[in-house]
């Protein structure tokens, strides 16, 4: 299903998945914001960030030959892939190996905005830092399963890309809700009818 829908990826594709990522941060920042004590807000987020979590695990280490049959390989050199000496990578082959980037990079924006929901205490860079790791773990899982799957610094820095992203994504969210908050409280004060002084120069007028 993953390689199905790499082909698939395009610009208009990743436009849309942004703009869905932006709904998604802003909805959930709201929702917390406007019920602060319920807890559904948290746990819907932390229902979502588990559902992404198997998504991620199904995606990134479900092994394409048995444990253990292939060789323990590991990409360390950032653009390698891309970039690695021997016979140059046809056109095709290129655009589908920077979709497959771009795809690794989108897979990792959800989590720390539903991360940022679930768990409010956790601070951007905690989130992006969180992510990070959570790839290092899953390339190191790669290369010890030894099941098909190459360990690549490359995603690392895809992962990091998306990571980062999703947490900016998220604090901004958090922040845009704070601030429309605020004129909202001052727009729901009755407002004086003409003619009438302020409270406190109509108490000082009735003491005069």
């Amino acid at each position: 299903m993953w390689q199905a829908a790499v082909p698939a990826l395009s610009p208009t594709a990743v436009a849309l998945f942004l703009t869905a990522m932006v709904a998604l941060a802003l909805s959930l920042a709201a929702w917390t914001a406007r019920t602060p004590v319920s807890p559904v807000p948290r746990t819907t987020a932390a229902a979502l960030l588990a559902g992404w979590l198997l998504l991620l695990v199904l995606v990134t280490l479900v092994p394409t030959q048995p444990v253990g049959s292939a060789d323990a390989t590991l990409w360390w050199r950032p653009g390698e892939s891309l970039f690695a000496p021997g016979a140059p990578l046809q056109p095709q082959e290129r655009s589908m190996l920077i979709r497959q980037m771009a795809a690794l990079a989108a897979l990792y924006v959800p989590g720390p905005v539903l991360l940022r929901c679930a768990a409010p205490r956790w601070s951007a860079a905690g989130a992006f830092l969180l992510g990070v790791g959570l790839c290092v773990a899953v390339e190191t899982a790669q290369l010890l399963m030894r099941a098909g799957r190459i360990a690549d610094i490359d995603d690392v820095l895809c992962a990091a890309a998306g990571t980062v992203t999703g947490a900016g994504l998220a604090l901004l969210a958090r922040l845009a809700v704070t601030r429309a908050a605020v004129p909202g409280t001052a727009a729901t004060r009755p407002a004086r009818p003409p003619g009438h002084p302020p409270a406190a120069d109509a108490a000082t007028s009735d003491r005069g």
